[in-house]
């Protein structure tokens, strides 16, 4: 989430030749997004909005960032420290509206990912199921074993989710999600059916 909030300021404020991109750019961005992803499945904008209610709740609402905000909106004087606090608020908001605007999006994908777990789960479980057949076939016939590719495989399997974070979930354009979720589930599942084919009882 923290390099997901960096790309987004950046993708933001940066000062490019151009000038920044803007946050009003970058909220057309992910409605353009919201609305593809929302003919991609009638069931992403519930799961998009139980997951933003949430995180938006511990994020925002429990630190009570989400009532200063809004405080510093209002017109009517405030005390000494309350003016300061207005200011500050005031002079970052195109910071904290990224940062609202990253986490919507940031929802909206993770949305994807978790409507995505069934088709994940069935191909890890296909990848484990073929790596023991081909573990069963390796011990009853006697051929030789390596803890080496067992360790590398089981952490290729981490670097799968890594995989799909930094390619999906980091990026501030629009991304189409059936790209990066084939990809990981695809190495997921290889990662998983290589590690369960070379364990070993004794690492």
């Amino acid at each position: 989430m923290l390099a997901t909030l960096i790309s987004d300021c950046l993708y933001v404020m940066w000062p490019y030749p151009n000038g920044a991109v803007g946050l009003e750019a970058f909220q057309q961005s992910i409605q353009r997004e919201e609305r593809f992803l929302a003919r991609l499945s009638d069931r992403h904008g519930a799961c998009t909005q139980t997951l933003y209610g949430g995180l938006h709740t511990v994020l925002f609402r429990w630190p009570g960032i989400d009532a200063m905000i809004r405080r510093a909106q209002y017109p009517a004087p405030l005390d000494s420290g309350g003016e300061l606090m207005r200011k500050a608020v005031l002079a970052t908001r195109e910071l904290w509206g990224t940062a609202l605007a990253g986490l919507k999006l940031f929802c909206g994908r993770l949305a994807v990912l978790v409507l995505c777990l069934p088709l994940i789960t069935l191909m890890a479980l296909g990848g484990i199921v073929d790596g023991s057949l081909s573990w069963y076939r390796r011990r009853s016939g006697g051929e030789r074993e390596s803890g080496f590719v067992y360790h590398r495989a089981k952490r290729y399997a981490g670097y799968a989710w890594l995989l799909v974070g930094f390619l999906y979930l980091v990026p501030p354009v629009t991304v189409d999600p059936r790209a990066p979720v084939a990809l990981f589930a695809t190495a997921l599942a290889l990662s998983l059916r290589t590690a369960t084919g070379s364990f070993k009882k004794f690492l």
